[in-house]
């Protein structure tokens, strides 16, 4: 029997299609395992949101006081992505990632947070800090893995801020993963 090169293409083409097969079987294991939750908010949820942002309105063009509210009041959403932006807004942040401490995207407020995401999950990794102040890495620890959060502010975080971050980062990550 004589191959011919119509078929030697379509074994190239089954064999390609079986590595994108096994790829995309790779990522929603991964995705399972996190326990994304991929579910999108009711109708009245998702015209709250569109009203109102769903979160508590700023006092006087700043940010309130966010030790002095509980992080269930902030988000309250069913999408962890609305919950995101929730923080990104109550902290005045210019971006937020969560990734996995291997380097994959889980959410972000940020248009492009793969490299990012890579890139400060490895620095996390050997437990160093962005050289830059105004981006800090934390980890929260969520079902026997770590997530690690990418902040990227204007200003330098005061620690505290950096401690309700992580505590609303727990709370995101509980109610919606």
């Amino acid at each position: 029997m004589t191959i011919t090169p119509e078929i030697y293409a379509n074994l190239a083409l089954t064999a390609i299609a079986i590595i994108l097969l096994l790829i995309l079987a790779t990522l929603v294991l991964i995705l399972r395992r996190l326990g994304l939750n991929t579910q999108k908010p009711d109708k009245k949820e998702a015209a709250r949101t569109e009203k109102t942002g769903g979160y508590p309105e700023k006092e006087g063009g700043k940010n309130r006081a966010a030790e002095d509210t509980d992080p269930s009041a902030l988000y309250s959403s069913q999408s962890i992505e609305e919950n995101l932006k929730g923080l990104f807004s109550h902290y005045g942040l210019n971006s937020f990632t969560m990734a996995t401490s291997d380097g994959l995207v889980i959410s972000s407020t940020d248009k492009n947070p793969e490299e990012d995401a890579a890139k400060y999950s490895y620095l996390y990794l050997q437990g160093k800090q962005p050289q830059s102040s105004k981006i800090r890495l934390i980890g929260v620890p969520h079902k026997g893995g770590t997530v690690v959060g990418i902040i990227k502010s204007d200003e330098e975080l005061p620690k505290g801020d950096l401690s309700l971050i992580e505590r609303d980062i727990r709370y995101i990550l509980r109610r919606n993963m």
